[in-house]
């Protein structure tokens, strides 16, 4: 993990832990935590996922900027480490696309068939799988905070 990573993380860990919210969807959160309790490091790939897109959008944004004819400099990509820079080719992998007529149109087949799942539904239920591995990676974080923090 670069320097750059590092601050950025803890950036969006501090975010994260003071964000607060007064209404939440029962039926997302439920979701949400069923994922997690099967996919053992959930919690290291969505902050890998979000700060991922967060550095892509800030590229993209700069990029507009400069092709809409603000000249001003462009700013240089941070280096990254194999924890940004892997963030986006190991997102859903092993995921297959659906296959069969459905598929061809766009449509989706209902929630309860589970031949038929949408990405989203899959990525749930990956998630799920493997909660154990993400208290690891949590636990393996912290110490990597505690160990760069000295």
């Amino acid at each position: 993990m670069t320097e750059y990573e590092y601050g950025s993380m803890m950036d969006f860990l501090n975010q994260l832990v003071h964000t607060r919210t007064e209404a939440k969807d029962l039926t997302a959160e439920r979701r949400i935590k069923q994922a997690l309790e099967r996919q053992p490091f959930a919690a290291y790939f969505l902050v890998q996922r979000a700060m991922t897109l967060e550095l892509a959008l800030g590229a993209a944004q700069a990029r507009i900027k400069e092709l809409e004819g603000d000249r001003a400099p462009s700013v240089p990509q941070p280096e990254t480490s194999a924890f940004l820079g892997a963030g986006a080719a190991v997102w859903g992998a092993g995921l297959n696309p659906p296959e069969g007529p459905q598929a061809e149109h766009g449509e989706q087949a209902p929630l309860n068939a589970p031949a038929r799942l949408t990405v989203e539904d899959k990525s749930v239920e990956f998630i799920a799988n493997n909660a154990r591995a993400i208290w690891i990676g949590i636990g393996l974080l912290g110490m990597a905070a505690v160990i760069f923090k000295h």
